[in-house]
């Protein structure tokens, strides 16, 4: 089993960012925000591997964040980074060829922290890059608890990129938008773009979520959990729960739609 959507920090932030995160949105987190944290989680809940997605919030820390990223996977084998970009910064083809060089799988971006639209040209210029380099994007979408609006990837935004850039793999997180339901079917279900299901289960029942599932095709969906903020084992059982789906596409969801995309 894969969790496609997870965060987590350096030693020296740890403490600090999931404090001031957890504080924003109300809500409590499972884990203390650190690598070995989150890879002691993976292990309990008999997860194979869990994606780190880390987030740029200015265009300085971008490299920064890359560096970290890049060792993740040789401290924890349990455990892949990806990499972010952020649409300010100079010369994001550069930052996409490096990724590129150094066996990247994809790369996460936050619209709302990044006070962009997903549509902007600047976020364009780097769909663009990552459509050409075969890189996946990972991406927000809807509100986040702990932000407040404008919303900067709803899916009549995204539908645009997809429009505008067919070749990118795109992973709207959330299942494109937790509050944004009747536009995620009217501009997605059955189109080229994976969903994950990270943090639905607070605001989409078991039943609800099943039949989005298989409206959208069962191979175009994703596990995720968006750990620290929910229990991975938990959040296992939970799609293991669901009605309407056979144990087959239950388990498409939980491993092997992501080790497709992943090509592990």
């Amino acid at each position: 089993m894969i969790d496609m959507h997870t965060h987590a920090f350096s030693e020296e932030i740890a403490e600090r960012a999931v404090k001031k995160l957890a504080e924003n949105s109300n809500v409590e987190p499972f884990l203390n925000g650190t690598l070995e944290d989150l890879s002691k989680s993976t292990r309990n809940a008999e997860l194979e591997y869990s994606i780190v997605a880390p987030i740029a919030t200015k265009p300085s820390q971008v490299r920064t964040i890359n560096i970290w990223a890049l060792d993740i996977h040789k401290k924890y084998n349990n455990l892949i980074g990806f990499g972010t970009l952020h649409p300010h910064m100079e010369n994001p083809e550069k930052e996409v060829e490096w990724l590129l060089e150094n066996k990247f799988k994809g790369i996460k971006v936050h619209p709302d922290y990044q006070m962009t639209l997903i549509d902007d040209p600047k976020f364009m210029k780097i769909h663009k890059a990552l459509a050409k380099a075969g890189l996946i994007l990972l991406t927000h979408a809807g509100y986040d608890i702990g932000l407040p609006p404008p919303r900067h990837c709803n899916p009549k935004n995204l539908a645009k990129v997809m429009d505008t850039v067919p070749d990118l793999t795109i992973i709207a997180a959330h299942m494109g938008g937790i509050e944004e339901q009747e536009d995620v079917e009217k501009y997605y279900f059955g189109r080229n773009i994976y969903l994950d299901t990270c943090y639905t289960h607070h605001h989409i029942n078991g039943n609800q979520l099943a039949k989005k599932i298989k409206s959208h095709g069962v191979d175009k969906i994703l596990f995720g959990t968006d750990s620290p903020w929910s229990d991975q084992k938990e959040q296992i059982n939970y799609i293991k729960s669901l009605p309407l789906l056979t144990e087959k596409e239950k388990n498409m969801v939980l491993e092997e739609n992501a080790k497709r995309l992943l090509k592990l």
